[in-house]
């Protein structure tokens, strides 16, 4: 029984390496944004959509590992 609680407590600390990812990812997205707004003005707006867009992508990640964190830690 300690085995599995183990096993549980792992499986919920690994999110923390996915939360850890998703700010890294947030970080280089939105500097990239900025340094691409800043060369070329004139797309600022078509960037910006694009870069909500991948930022939903990194997030749909961070919410699908505590999906399965949760689902391991009550479910097994």
């Amino acid at each position: 029984m300690l085995i599995i609680l183990v096993a549980k407590l792992i499986v919920i600390s690994t999110v923390m390496f996915t939360l850890a990812g998703a700010a890294i990812g947030t970080a280089v997205l939105f500097a990239g944004y900025l340094v691409a707004a800043s060369r070329n003005p004139e797309e600022a707006e078509s960037l910006f959509n694009s870069a909500l867009m991948a930022f939903a992508l990194i997030e749909t990640f961070v919410f699908l590992s505590f999906l399965i964190a949760g689902l391991v830690y009550f479910l097994v």
